[in-house]
């Protein structure tokens, strides 16, 4: 199993904007457990601390796509969401609009709930949403979302996702220190076994 440094730009692009998550991706991989926990501390900061008997105790559960994107992202339409009630300037109400939409509009108020935290999936939300927003027009978090998924999870070939998230994930790492509080922890691993190719996918943030 080797780290590759050869990614698509949008990883680069979503690094510019501020995007809070972190990828390492391994090729000629096997797609073991072990061979995952050997391979997510390589996406923690590297000042963090790591204890892999703990997360090993902790497990993981295999989920599904609908899982891993989670209610922030509209499986159907492979399009990010902004999931609550809001007003316009000019005076209309959105509910869970299409993000995609959004370049031209002006949201004075509104809001909706976040995620539990630890409670896994919901990969869609960790890209798009931060304490401090991305730096990036909504069109534009849409296309390097799109480039970036179609990368780890490949249209017509079969994975497999692992959802290492837990809110017991502190106990881990102090990576995920800062996310614990409410924004959230994310851990995943995705492995393509007709590509040997596995990707370890963390987040943790805060204001």
């Amino acid at each position: 199993m080797n780290q590759t440094d050869k990614l698509p730009s949008a990883f680069e692009c979503f690094r510019k904007m501020l995007g809070v998550l972190d990828f390492v991706v391994f090729e000629d991989a096997d797609g073991t457990d072990e061979e995952i926990l050997s391979a997510i501390p390589q996406a923690l900061q590297p000042s963090s601390t790591i204890d892999i008997e703990k997360l090993r105790l902790l497990g993981r559960r295999c989920i599904s796509d609908k899982e891993f994107f989670g209610d922030w992202y509209d499986l159907d339409g492979g399009q990010l969401l902004k999931l609550g009630r809001y007003r316009t300037s000019d005076g209309s109400e959105l509910h869970n609009p299409i993000l995609n939409t959004l370049d031209n509009v002006n949201i004075t108020s509104g809001g909706g709930g976040l995620p539990e935290v630890g409670a896994g999936g919901q990969f869609a939300y960790a890209f798009s949403w931060t304490p401090y927003s991305l730096r990036a027009r909504p069109s534009e978090v849409q296309t390097e979302f799109e480039e970036i998924r179609d990368f780890i999870l490949p249209p017509l070939q079969t994975s497999e996702i692992f959802d290492w998230s837990n809110v017991r994930l502190p106990e881990v790492s102090d990576y995920f220190d800062a996310g614990a509080d409410w924004w959230g922890v994310f851990l995943f691993s995705v492995y393509i076994p007709s590509l040997r190719r596995l990707t370890i996918i963390a987040g943790s943030t805060t204001d």
